[in-house]
């Protein structure tokens, strides 16, 4: 499949979760209805501002962020190990070669950084780690390994990771594939080589030396395939709340296809989106504009009924014919919104007043 299809699967399904985070409506604003190299500049010029935490100290650092931003929610006091994939007590921060540690998913030695507030504790570029597997990733860009390499084991458990060390590739598992090519997107958004930090570049080829990081092609077929979820979205939240800045690619994953796609130099306004659902009625469910204010243009290839549910429980019906629909929402409070449709599709619709 060329690049371009690729990217352009992001109409199929990445922009689902708009509305579905906490960020506020005007974050992104100084770059709506900007393209190409000024759309870029202004979402940097946005996610720059931030506060630039300590690595580790007796104040808020970077433990105590990721200890709220991966916390287990099945588990308040444990983190998910991003490679391993299980819970493990969150307390127990690296000592003596027990606990947990820190994995840095654009390592520090393809970043030219090091620990010190900045880059090296950006937390949006931290997860937690075994000790173990982040020792086995080492530095190795991300790409698929398929059947080759070797599976990568925890405790005795396949993890679902594989490791091509000589080739220098690591494929991680494949529930965490999208969020690890989020951030390593984020990361070449947010440093640019400006005020003295690296200039940190996504490239389609590996092992390119430098500040870079690969393969570019495969970050965004894992953007496509693993969206954003709500694991994600709520990890977003809290880093902005104890760092600052959002992660612009889980708040709006459409964004891929303007910076990377085939949308480059189309402008950006997240205001018309077209959501579009694939269902199995061989026509799919359009709906816009999202967020929406008074009325939502439905379009659906049955007739059935929706149920919008707001983001604290209170359900309303929406009643649509085979075709476009024009429904009034301008009654409803403005929030997050599921809608589930009667075909068993589920989406994301964010009104606004």
């Amino acid at each position: 499949m060329k690049l371009s299809q690729k990217i352009s699967l992001i109409l199929l399904g990445l922009i689902l979760t708009f509305g579905a985070s906490a960020q506020p409506l005007t974050y992104y604003q100084d770059a709506w209805n900007e393209d190409g190299d000024d759309l870029r500049e202004a979402l940097y010029d946005i996610i720059r501002v931030h506060t630039k935490l300590p690595y580790s100290s007796s104040s808020t650092d970077t433990w105590d962020v990721l200890k709220a931003s991966d916390v287990d929610t099945a588990n308040s006091s444990n983190v998910i190990l991003v490679y391993a994939g299980v819970s493990v007590n969150g307390p127990q921060e690296y000592n003596g070669g027990q606990g947990w540690n820190r994995e840095h998913v654009w390592p520090r030695s393809l970043g030219g950084f090091g620990t010190s507030a900045g880059v090296g504790t950006d937390v949006h570029n931290l997860k937690p780690a075994s000790i173990t597997l982040n020792s086995t990733r080492s530095n190795h860009e991300y790409d698929e390994l398929g059947t080759g390499g070797n599976a990568v084991n925890y405790n005795g458990n396949a993890t679902g990771n594989r490791l091509n060390a000589s080739a220098g590739i690591f494929e991680p598992r494949d529930d965490i594939k999208g969020d690890l090519a989020r951030i390593i997107m984020y990361m070449d958004l947010r440093y640019e080589g400006q005020q003295g930090e690296p200039d940190l570049v996504m490239r389609e080829a590996l092992n390119s030396g430098g500040t870079t990081f690969a393969v570019m092609s495969t970050l965004l077929d894992w953007h496509f395939q693993d969206t954003v979820d709500q694991f994600e979205l709520d990890r977003n939240d809290a880093i902005h709340n104890m760092q600052g800045n959002r992660n612009p690619f889980i708040d709006h994953p459409e964004l891929a296809h303007y910076l990377y796609g085939d949308s480059v130099g189309v402008a950006w306004n997240p205001f018309m989106d077209v959501i579009i659902i694939e269902c199995g009625f061989g026509e799919p469910i359009k709906y816009y504009p999202n967020p929406a204010d008074t009325e939502l243009q439905l379009e659906t290839p049955f007739t059935g009924t929706a149920v919008l549910t707001s983001a604290n429980g209170k359900s309303f019906e929406i009643q649509h014919v085979e075709g476009m629909n024009r429904i009034d929402v301008g009654h409803l409070p403005a929030g997050s919104y599921t809608i589930d449709f009667s075909d068993g599709s589920r989406q994301k619709l964010l009104i606004v007043h």
